[in-house]
């Protein structure tokens, strides 16, 4: 078809999207992707998840250097060391919400491209691989764009996403079982600053490289995808996806478990 010709630009999502649910890139899904790529087509993992994280995942799919990561707050070029974009939050409000974490004994996460820092209450893995701050003037040394927030206790929870709405911030995720109150040994928010999404990314991106809305194409599986689908030309959602992403898709591939993202891109692109 016509209109694929003109893709220059592919965005994926990395969970239900891009890895299987062993969290793994197929080596079909890498070839699929280096193709592209080999081609002059840009490949951007467009994730809520760390910059970290994305990059290594990006390195594993052989796609571009450029993410977008902590849900659209961050656009990076890794291989050129170059902040694109970053939405910053505001340092007193950091401020605000690490001592009321700390009062309610709420685990938290920040995210930046400087690395990873944590307080004490944090649970699970995330520990791994984090600098402990035990004096919040650290704080004011960091850039951050995005705070995750874990806890086991719900009902800390319950009053700590109050909070987050009271001072201003916005919750970009948060972890299915804090949808419907099921019991959960981890519950998790996300937290940016409010207009923060990956369609917003997305959009500045686009401008950045002098790419039209027409000439891109993106993957993606849930509900924090529906504003990327809205900034892209060509939308597909994953077989395993949610209806209302899949209601807004020109496209349905297969599942991440049938390694749809290399099926479509090896029919159509």
């Amino acid at each position: 078809m016509d209109k694929f010709l003109n893709v220059k630009i592919v965005f994926i999502d990395i969970d239900g999207t891009l890895v299987n649910n062993r969290k793994r890139v197929t080596l079909k899904t890498r070839k699929a992707i280096r193709g592209l790529v080999y081609r002059g087509i840009y490949v951007v993992l467009t994730t809520g998840r760390n910059a970290f994280h994305t990059i290594d995942k990006s390195r594993r799919a052989l796609s571009s250097s450029i993410i977008i990561s902590s849900n659209g707050s961050e656009i990076y070029d890794y291989k050129n060391k170059k902040i694109i974009y970053i939405d910053e939050i505001d340092n007193d409000k950091i401020l605000e919400m690490w001592r009321f974490c700390n009062l309610n004994k709420v685990g938290v996460l920040i995210n930046s491209l400087d690395g990873k820092y944590i307080n004490k209450y944090l649970i699970g893995k995330d520990k791994e691989n984090s600098i402990l701050i035990t004096n919040e003037k650290e704080l004011k040394k960091i850039t951050i764009s995005q705070v995750v927030l874990i806890s086991n206790n719900l009902e800390n929870m319950m009053k700590t996403k109050e909070f987050i709405n009271k001072i201003g911030l916005c919750i970009t995720s948060y972890s299915e079982s804090f949808l419907d109150n099921t019991i959960s040994d981890r519950y998790r928010l996300d937290i940016n600053n409010k207009g923060v999404s990956k369609g917003k990314a997305i959009k500045i991106l686009l401008n950045e490289l002098n790419i039209k809305k027409e000439e891109s194409l993106c993957f993606g599986d849930y509900y924090n995808d529906i504003d990327m689908f809205m900034e892209c030309g060509i939308k597909v959602a994953m077989g395993n996806a949610c209806d209302d992403l899949k209601k807004i898709s020109d496209y349905v591939t297969l599942s991440n478990e049938e390694n749809g993202v290399a099926e479509f891109i090896n029919k159509y692109l």
